[in-house]
């Protein structure tokens, strides 16, 4: 690997020209090149409407013929590479140019005939009956635009809302509509009527087919949960009145008539059967080893039917499971058990269903049993990853062998192994290469229940259903400047709150770090005490909690949002405990000898004391299957006191790198103005990082997908015994120094893993004068100002 990384930056210069001729190539290509001589390629299509309430974006869902795609707003790149091709498709390479590419998107005046319609359709269901939509096509140069006018005019809106025949006002209906209370139904009625508060029916609210589609399924889903098994939608019915109430409606949300019998009546859980591992493929050969491999283990009036062996206990299966024998069926129940099973990280189908037994002798309650399929993953699993940087000659790369066991003692709990390895040599002044090097590994096991003495977790367990995570640690890291270890043993929990929201609770974490072989070069260039103190040994004991929302769904091409906010506090436990017994403390010498100051210890270390806290927020904004941007915000501060009044190294912010601002190396910007060009190794953080990425990322072809990116931010000192020149964070100039950098990235998307390649580009260099920081303007580009990074997955 490191033959292939270690090459000099003037190799970038073929690579790009190639990339540069093909683009150039494409781009030169005539977008009407297979366009007949009756025919118009489809250049535009553009909706205007005078109602902003109606979002633009929605109405072009509606259009049945759309241009042909494009990336960068203009370009239209698929439609280039088709027109790439030969007239003889049939060939090689010609077929594979037709095959990536994107045929022209011919206008047909019958799909914008379609299209009015649609309009017309989905401005009904929106509340807007009266609306105008009108249709004009311009052709020039072969080439059609289509413009869609729409007129909305005035929506309807809902007057009164009814949920029971007897509120009915007398000619709502007509005679043969008017039937009288089912008696059968009259439970369900009333379960309707009490539960109108949740509606989303408003009086004053546009008229909207979608909000009665969610007014539907509120009802559907409340009857459910009430014990109605064989309930279905279809007898939920809404009828509207808008006779003489202009532009008002009536509007009777009640149930279609007659209920069968079954409809009606409440549904109880009479067994529950679970297959452990369940094969559809040998169960439909109907497999005579596989069956005959089966047997059949009862526990808590459960059955478990498993193969040879149960691999899992069957409590930890039933604490994932809501669906309990003589529980009245709930849809939430099931929904709940379906996410739980798939939480535990062991199944990779789980299905459940439920057949009507026929033998319950209850005459008020059906009978249910509850068969729940479940097939489980291999127990063990393998990944490698990889990432690379080059900048200004300096090659380094990093790797990662991760292991899993998804079952280790038998109750779901998943180890978690990574060994890691990273190298980077390094290019001084002098034409003298320097090496850094570093090896760690990281063990985690987690395990399905709260494990906390003196606490009563079960009404948490079955509200949440957490996880208890224990992890060990052990770090190596030598450098040409100092050789460092850092061990790490964590305690905490994991839980869900919400489908979208996540909690993660370290209740202690103990850091311990071990520095030696400062070098007298490193310490007479850090002349500051501040950083000096960062790389004495110290113990780090935190308490850390963070939370995370996140509404992203992978099976749907959509926008999504991402927060993070993290927290933790150091020290103070320890601080507490020495105060209470006493404790005195230690002198502390610099290396002339004289006394500094006192501390406390543990075990013989002297531990840090602060407080840090950061947030990140991301927004995923999906336009079309070939487009994407992506925006990024991230501010966090620390800050030390007490027993060690530095922020330790490894708590530090630091910027620059493959997945925070690109066109610098890690560790290498700020703090602040600050500049130390003595420097060997880029080395530098602090207590403040601010950053703001911006990343716009479009589909090319196969695998191949690009993306344009711009960075900025910086890091800066809070703390006053900082005495770094330009490190300090002042309101009145903070803003003055943020880096920004930009450039082009290109990445391989494999489905089961994504390469990723960033070339950044230095704009603008806080460490420089005040009338030199646009470096772009100022100098002539040079090839060793890019900044080359080769990573795993997407930055952010």
């Amino acid at each position: 690997m490191k033959a292939i990384l270690k090459y000099k930056s003037s190799y970038y210069f073929p690579i790009l020209l190639f990339f540069l001729c093909l683009l150039l190539g494409i781009s030169s290509c005539s977008t009407t090149k297979y366009v007949g001589d009756d025919e118009y390629l489809l250049n535009k299509v553009i909706v205007k409407t005078d109602d902003r309430s109606v979002p633009v974006s929605d109405l072009k869902k509606n259009i049945k013929q759309k241009s042909n795609l494009k990336i960068l707003g203009t370009w239209r790149f698929h439609l280039g590479l088709y027109n790439l091709s030969g007239k003889d498709k049939s060939k090689g390479f010609h077929k594979w140019l037709r095959r990536i590419g994107e045929e022209p998107v011919i206008y047909e005046d019958f799909q914008t005939k379609r299209s009015v319609a649609q309009l017309q359709l989905f401005m009904k269901k929106k509340g807007y009956y009266n609306a105008v939509i009108k249709d004009s096509v311009v052709f020039k140069k072969k080439k059609a635009k289509v413009y869609y006018t729409i007129t909305a005019n005035d929506p309807y809106r809902y007057r009164n809302l009814y949920h029971q025949l007897d509120e009915l006002p007398y000619n709502f209906l007509s005679p043969s509509q008017k039937l009288s209370e089912m008696p059968d139904s009259t439970l369900i009625r009333g379960f309707v009527n009490e539960d109108k508060k949740d509606t989303k029916l408003k009086q004053g609210k546009k008229v909207d087919s979608d909000v009665l589609g969610e007014e539907r399924m509120r009802i559907f889903k409340m009857l459910k949960n009430q014990g109605y098994f064989n309930f279905s939608r279809e007898y939920i019915h809404f009828m509207m009145d808008s006779t003489n109430k202009d532009h008002q409606m009536d509007v009777f949300v009640g149930l279609k008539k007659p209920l069968n019998e079954k409809a009606t009546k409440k549904y109880r859980i009479n067994k529950v059967k679970i297959l452990t591992e369940y094969d559809p493929k040998l169960i439909l050969m109907n497999d005579s080893i596989y069956l005959s491999e089966l047997d059949t283990l009862v526990h808590k009036n459960v059955e478990f039917i498993y193969r040879k062996k149960l691999r899992i206990k069957p409590d930890v299966i039933l604490s994932s499971i809501l669906i309990k024998k003589g529980d009245l069926y709930n849809l939430n129940s099931v929904s709940q058990s379906y996410s739980r099973l798939q939480q535990l990280n062991q199944f990779k189908f789980v299905n459940i269903n439920f057949d009507e037994d026929t033998k319950a002798k209850d005459d008020e309650y059906g009978g249910l049993n509850c068969v729940i399929q479940l097939s489980p993953h291999n127990l063990q699993f393998y990944s490698f990853e990889l990432e690379g940087t080059n900048s200004s000659g300096n090659i380094g790369f990093a790797g990662n062998l991760n292991y899993q066991h998804k079952n280790l003692f038998g109750g779901a709990e998943v180890l978690d192994v990574q060994l890691s390895t990273a190298r980077e040599n390094v290019k001084s002044s002098e034409q003298t290469n320097f090496s850094s090097s570093e090896y760690g590994i990281v063990s985690k096991l987690s395990i399905p229940k709260f494990l906390l003495p003196f606490f009563d977790a079960e009404k948490f367990r079955k509200s949440y259903n957490p996880r208890t995570i224990f992890s060990l640690s052990y770090n190596y890291q030598k450098r040409p400047d100092y050789t460092r270890t850092i061990a790490d043993a964590s305690f905490g929990y994991f839980w869900r709150s919400s489908k979208y929201l996540q909690h993660t609770f370290n209740l202690v974490e103990l850091n311990f770090v071990d520095v030696k072989n400062l070098s007298e070069d490193f310490l007479n260039d850090i002349d500051n005490l501040y950083i000096q103190n960062s790389f004495t040994d110290h113990v780090i004991a935190t308490t850390r909690y963070s939370v995370t929302y996140n509404d992203q769904n992978i099976n749907i091409p959509r926008s999504y949002n991402y927060l993070r906010f993290s927290a933790e506090v150091a020290g103070n436990t320890l601080k507490t405990i020495d105060n209470i017994l006493g404790r005195s403390k230690r002198n502390d010498y610099d290396s002339d000898g004289n006394l500094e100051g006192t501390y406390h210890d543990f075990l013989g270390i002297r531990y840090a004391q602060y407080v840090k806290g950061d947030i990140e927020y991301r927004f995923n904004q999906y336009i079309n299957r070939a487009n994407n941007m992506v925006y990024r915000v991230f501010f966090g501060i620390g800050y030390p006191y007490g027993n060690l009044e530095v922020l330790p190294f490894e708590k530090s912010y630091f910027s620059g790198g493959a997945n925070g601002i690109r066109a610098w190396q890690a560790r290498s910007l700020g703090p602040g103005s600050y500049v130390d060009e003595g420097a060997t190794y880029p080395n530098n953080t602090a207590d403040l990082k601010i950053e703001a990425n911006l990343e716009y990322r479009f589909k090319l072809f196969w695998a191949l997908e690009g993306a344009l990116f711009l960075d900025a931010g910086n890091i800066w000192a809070i703390s006053k015994r900082d005495d770094r020149k330009g490190a300090d964070f002042k309101f009145d100039r903070f803003y003055e120094e943020i880096a920004l950098g930009t450039g082009f990235g290109t990445r391989v998307d494999l489905n089961f893993i994504l390469f990723r390649l960033d070339l950044g580009l230095k704009l603008r260099d806080p460490s420089r004068g005040s009338n030199e920081r646009w470096i772009i303007a100022k100098r002539p580009f040079k090839f060793n100002q890019l900044t080359f990074n080769i990573g795993i997955g997407y930055p952010f």
